[in-house]
């Protein structure tokens, strides 16, 4: 049954890459005898989803190519700065807000610690987690305290 599935994802991924209409008569046809009727698609669940996500994938991809063929390159070369700019315009909001995380924290630790802040996001470690993995969590580096000399 796997492998059923398994070459139907080849087949369908195929003619994704060949722009082939996807139904399930010409994935039948496509098969080559592994399945017989367009039936076997039809009346399987798995397969039928499967077959209907490949041809809204391809319907995606057509719309998205027949969109850009309308537009001039001077469109398109356009279009593109817009989206780098905005690209651009988000990772310095993101800088200054990692930034502005970073003191808001710091500020937290002098007037009441780390702990206090963090008891607010005891339930979301994941956000802990993605916040430290921004670099928007300070780094301390710790020092061992002198010992006081007994003489």
């Amino acid at each position: 049954m796997t492998d059923k599935i398994v070459r139907l994802e080849e087949v369908l991924e195929a003619m994704l890459v060949d722009d082939e209409k996807i139904t399930a008569r010409a994935v039948v046809r496509r098969m080559e005898g592994v399945l017989k009727y367009p039936t076997d698609i039809t009346r399987n669940e798995k397969r039928k989803a499967l077959v209907a996500e490949y041809a809204s994938r391809q319907d995606k991809i057509r719309s998205a190519v027949e969109r850009s063929s309308k537009l001039s390159r001077a469109e398109l070369e356009r279009q593109i700065s817009l989206k780098n700019s905005e690209i651009e315009r988000l990772r310095d909001e993101k800088e200054l807000l990692i930034a502005s995380h970073r003191a808001m924290i710091l500020s937290t630790a002098e007037m009441g610690g780390f702990g206090t802040w963090k008891r607010f996001f005891d339930k979301y470690q994941a956000a802990i987690d993605a916040l430290d993995g921004m670099g928007a969590l300070p780094k301390a580096e710790v020092l061992p305290h002198p010992s006081p000399r007994l003489s």
